[in-house]
């Protein structure tokens, strides 16, 4: 069991007829726990190899989550492309011009039930 006080950060969801729809496409990119507070309208996850959780709750008198990004930063192009195909989604990329650091960001874009989240996944390579 993971408690929360082991955890450092986290952030909540909020929804009310689309938590299972939500639960079902997180549970595809981070791992569902059960924790002290774990219920029927409170669901969480945790980020490997991070002291954070995110929470999705069913809330009715919280203002509703709308358009949260969630990312996974991936350590190859290779994986971003498996990824990518996984979900059958398209690869973008772009070039920075303002980063001191000049890289070239490789992403795609997933997007998550009714505009209450997506996740991004991405991978940096720096330019010489």
């Amino acid at each position: 069991m993971v408690y929360l006080s082991n955890m450092k950060y986290g952030i909540y969801l909020v929804c009310r007829e689309h938590l299972n729809d939500v639960n079902k496409f997180l549970s595809q990119f981070f791992t569902p726990i059960i924790n002290e507070y774990t219920h029927e309208g409170w669901r969480v996850f945790s980020v490997p190899n991070a002291d954070f959780l995110i929470n999705i709750m069913h809330g009715d008198d919280q203002n509703l989550t709308q358009n949260m990004t969630l990312e996974i930063y991936l350590d190859s192009l290779e994986t971003l492309k498996e990824f990518s195909q996984q979900h059958n989604v398209i690869l973008k990329s772009f070039e920075t011009s303002k980063s001191p650091t000049k890289y070239k960001y490789h992403f795609i874009e997933i997007p998550g039930p009714q505009n209450i989240c997506k996740v991004e996944a991405s991978y940096s390579e720096v330019l010489y």
